[in-house]
């Protein structure tokens, strides 16, 4: 786990004034228990604390008091982690230029003005959070599973229309994001122009730590932080690229995500795939030979400096497509204008 977290050690535990903060969840017998990390392979389990979700305006101030206490230390590899936090919704974005550059230039296009010009997102499934190394299972109907790697903020208190400097003060922490997706499930709704909804709802990974913002401050570079992003499967690198490449920042997000609507304390921004940080983007840079689907047995490592590693291995699917599709090609519309017109003449 030491070497998953970026062997940052920036911490002082003789000194709590000086200790920044990087939190885990674990599994215990008695449950889910927050717990802070001591250095990269040593944390600080609180014996009552099972969520961060009401000290997110306060996470320094949490994790300066369990780090003081009388609380045993246990190594970090003997733990069962589970994902930091539970957000109650999640909006991803799309920041990173280099990655969907392949995407345009497949459907002979430049850059649309709209992506320049404001933040795009979307809506996701809150009920479909995994930790950072439960399995993830091929949605039925798929054979095109593919990973998303990406930087998730976690919001610390209730926002409405606030500027991106109002939203720097409003991120409680990062970690890590791993946005599964069905990609023939995607393309195929999405033909309808709207979504993307089943081909991403199923399943996204979060953690393995929440680390604040302070974490981060002596690598920060414009809209975004100077480390490393890398996507291997089966341990072969499949790609890496820096997060400060991010053309809007999470301050731009929040802010735009906010204006004219409310953003819950607690909720999750995406920042959207890195450049190199999925199967789509690879294949069409290379050959589909090179960066096949993922296939059942896979493992799947995402990792950002600092902020640690998802690694998760693929199953099988243990159900098939759904059963209500119909034959697109037997356009229903007709039918129903002939229908309406009997009604109105009778």
């Amino acid at each position: 786990m030491s070497k998953n977290l970026g062997a940052h050690t920036s911490c002082a535990t003789d000194n709590v004034e000086e200790t920044v903060m990087r939190f885990v969840r674990a599994s215990t017998p008695d449950g889910p228990r927050i717990g802070v990390l001591v250095d990269d392979d040593t944390a600080v389990l609180s014996p009552t604390l099972s969520t961060v979700q009401d000290h997110l305006e306060s996470l320094s101030d949490l994790g300066t008091n369990i780090l003081a206490s009388s609380y045993p230390r246990v190594p970090l590899d003997s733990l069962s982690l589970l994902r930091p936090v539970d957000p109650p919704s999640m909006r991803d974005f799309m920041v990173f230029e280099e990655h969907i550059k392949p995407a345009w230039r497949s459907r002979g296009i430049e850059g649309p003005a709209a992506w320049y010009r404001q933040p795009i997102g979307y809506f996701s499934n809150a009920a479909g959070f995994r930790g950072p190394h439960d399995t993830v299972e091929i949605p039925g109907g798929s054979q095109r599973l593919d990973f998303e790697l990406e930087v998730g903020a976690i919001v610390s208190r209730t926002l409405q229309s606030v500027s991106s400097d109002q939203a720097e003060s409003a991120i409680a922490g990062y970690l890590v994001l791993c946005d599964w997706s069905a990609r023939d499930l995607q393309s195929a709704e999405m033909e309808g122009s709207l979504g993307p909804f089943k081909g991403k709802d199923f399943a996204t990974a979060l953690g393995p730590v929440l680390v604040t913002p302070d974490e981060l401050a002596d690598v920060r570079n414009g809209t975004g932080y100077d480390l490393r992003m890398t996507t291997s499967v089966n341990g072969r690198e499949y790609g890496h690229d820096l997060w400060s490449s991010a053309t809007w920042s999470f301050e731009d997000l929040l802010s735009y995500a906010s204006w004219n609507s409310t953003v819950e304390g607690g909720a999750l921004i995406g920042s959207g795939t890195c450049q190199g940080g999925c199967i789509l983007e690879l294949s069409l840079r290379h050959s589909p030979e090179q960066y096949p689907w993922l296939a059942a047995g896979d493992q799947v490592s995402l990792s950002i400096e600092r902020l640690g590693s998802i690694e998760s291995v693929v199953t099988a699917s243990c159900r098939g497509p759904w059963p209500g599709f119909r034959d697109g090609a037997q356009n229903p519309h007709h039918t129903r204008k002939t229908t309406t017109t009997m009604r109105v003449e009778s």
